[in-house]
């Protein structure tokens, strides 16, 4: 027989059951516009019932709330994290390119190399009107000397969006492991909390914030599992769930623990314009040293974007099959893969070389090229490693190192700073190689054999001089006067050209020994070789210059494309969680009106029965 008074129960139950409602109601609105909140809702099912030995069987006795659950799709979240990262990944290129193409834009507009080529014609113009006239031939090398200028400018920024974007590394990383420690914290109280039976609902959604930002820097692999009480095939699930998080295969933090990343500087630089102090990213031990290398290329998001656009090389990078080794000094030969041209070699002078996936340190290198330039092998020399503790030794070679591969980088396909700069050394080099076998086959007005037009300072100040150093098939030494020590970084007018106009070359010795001050055979062929087409590949210098800036547009192109289509597919994605996840206004009002006109209800329960129960025990005589 049910109790007297379970009436008055069932409808007390009620009313906690509705004014539990309100509140989470009340909960979900205040929270409506809070970043990453999922919607949160009461979970109630009928309360157990009582016997009642009649035809008509159980007696109900109310409503009972289980649990506040927020609403949440782990499918969505997935989604959104992987279309998060690469759309981080796509974004951070074109950021980064489009800051080059200001540079370009600044070069090509009215004080850029498009005005100065269009300068330097009109002044070899002028000179060729009149070749003796040292006003002519001044601002001649003026304006030689300001090209020069414009060029070292370009590199000089490009370089400086390299150290830039070297920057953004060292604060993505350290992004990182902050995220990465608050999930872990985070985690550490969403278990102490459930596994007292209570849902953490809002500390998830903090959880999930910083798991949604984590996603923008690297691919994350989530996993969350039941913590489970005993063991084997007796072990049942608990309230508690453990969660982790993998980025390219290894835990980055989990129930037990937090992993961080490092930042090391290379100790050589990989190409041969670097900015010092490019560092890669490690995972860090437990004593604070670097531990593996993280493959940052093996993964998407804001940081595998700011390596795409800083180690950059459009897959250019060397590589080849090791063909000769020696012990007695440690030297290593090379035959590549692909050659490469000699105006086109960015293999720095001193640096690191990965033989057989383990790196080795070389100060010097020999190369051979062919008659048309072009280079197929590398010997580099006194080779060093380090040894189990750390500490720089000769190299030891392994046994059948002969026939494995090497190479100097990766080989990273989108077209970076490396490559960039590779294209105006390949520019400049051409360009100089070309005026400067002209200049140095004539002589001056004094009738001196005639100086390069364009070089470089050596370490001393002086100028080096290139004259018959790339003539047929040869040898290259990375400390040769070669063209290869000629970047567009040092470019610049010989250093006599500027000092003394009687230094320019227009003629040939035969012009000069004759007392024909006016003749310019070689001026005519400079004024030509500024149209040249078959200079570069890509036509003349200006055509070759307009090449890179076409380029550089295609690939910024490219790059708002994938960072735009990577955007809408995150932004639907992001509807479809947020539709079951988001807090939606009008249906919150239409529940706070529901659960109130029920909460009456209850209460107007309560009501009667207690004019009911007062009647019975007060107005009933026994």
């Amino acid at each position: 027989m049910p109790s007297t008074f379970l009436g008055l129960n069932t409808g007390l139950s009620g009313l906690n059951y509705f004014q539990s409602a309100l509140n989470t109601t009340s909960h979900n609105i205040s929270n409506a516009n809070i970043e990453g909140y999922s919607r949160q809702e009461i979970i109630a099912s009928a309360s157990n019932p009582v016997s009642y030995k009649q035809p008509y069987g159980m007696m109900g006795t109310g409503v009972a709330g289980t649990s506040i659950d927020r609403l949440r799709n782990e499918f969505y979240d997935n989604k959104y994290w992987a279309a998060n990262s690469k759309h981080s990944r796509y974004e951070a290129q074109n950021d980064n390119l489009s800051q080059l193409q200001t540079y370009m834009n600044e070069m090509s507009g009215e004080t850029g190399y498009t005005e100065w080529l269009s300068q330097m014609s009109q002044a070899l113009q002028d000179i060729a009107d009149n070749p003796a006239d040292y006003t002519t031939r001044i601002s001649y090398t003026l304006t030689a000397d300001s090209f020069t200028d414009v060029m070292n400018e370009m590199a000089t920024n490009f370089q400086n969006t390299q150290k830039s974007i070297n920057d953004e590394v060292e604060l993505a990383v350290s992004e990182i492991n902050s995220l990465a420690q608050q999930i872990y914290e985070l985690t550490q109280q969403i278990i102490n909390v459930e596994l007292k039976g209570a849902n953490a609902n809002d500390l998830r959604d903090k959880r999930g914030v910083c798991i949604d930002k984590l996603s923008s820097y690297v691919d994350v692999d989530v996993d969350e599992q039941s913590i489970m009480y005993g063991v084997g095939v007796d072990a049942v699930p608990s309230s508690a769930e453990k969660l982790s998080i993998r980025i390219n295969g290894r835990i980055l933090v989990d129930e037990m623990e937090v992993n961080q990343l490092m930042v090391v500087p290379r100790s050589q630089n990989i190409n041969q314009n670097d900015v010092e102090g490019l560092v890669d990213v490690y995972w860090q031990c437990p004593d604070g040293s670097a531990g593996e290398q993280f493959d940052v290329l093996d993964t998407t998001g804001k940081l595998s974007g700011l390596f795409d656009i800083r180690d950059g090389n459009n897959a250019e990078a060397f590589e080849g099959e090791i063909t000769g080794v020696s012990d007695q000094p440690p030297t290593v030969t090379v035959e590549l893969d692909k050659s490469i041209h000699v105006n086109n070699l960015t293999v720095p002078p001193q640096g690191i070389i990965t033989l057989n996936g383990r790196d080795y340190m070389y100060d010097g290198w020999t190369a051979e090229y062919d008659e048309d330039g072009y280079v197929n092998n590398f010997t580099f020399q006194n080779m060093t490693m380090y040894d189990d503790k750390n500490v720089e030794i000769t190299a030891i070679f392994p046994q059948g190192l002969t026939g494995h591969s090497a190479r100097i980088g990766d080989n990273i396909v989108t077209k970076g700073i490396p490559y960039y700069m590779a294209r105006l050394n390949e520019m400049v080099r051409t360009f100089s190689d070309y005026m400067n076998d002209l200049t140095t086959s004539g002589v001056d007005e004094n009738g001196d054999a005639g100086l390069d037009m364009f070089t470089a300072e050596d370490p001393q100040g002086n100028d080096y001089v290139f004259v018959g150093s790339m003539e047929g098939a040869g040898t290259i030494a990375s400390t040769d006067s070669t063209y290869y020590r000629l970047t567009a970084l040092n470019w610049e007018l010989n250093q006599a050209w500027k000092t003394d106009p009687a230094k320019v070359v227009v003629s040939y010795e035969d012009d000069i020994a004759q007392g024909n001050v006016e003749a310019r055979p070689i001026l005519d062929k400079i004024i030509f070789g500024m149209t040249d087409q078959s200079m570069f590949e890509q036509g003349s210098v200006s055509q070759f210059m307009q090449s890179i800036t076409t380029t550089l547009a295609v690939d910024i192109a490219k790059a708002e494309v994938f960072a735009a289509n990577q955007d809408d597919i995150r932004y639907t994605i992001d509807n479809q969680r947020q539709s079951v996840s988001g807090v939606d206004q009008n249906e919150e009002a239409s529940n706070l009106t529901k659960f109130q006109n029920l909460y009456n209800l209850a209460s107007k329960v309560i009501s009667v029965l207690n004019e009911v129960y007062d009647k019975l025990i007060n107005d009933t005589g026994l």
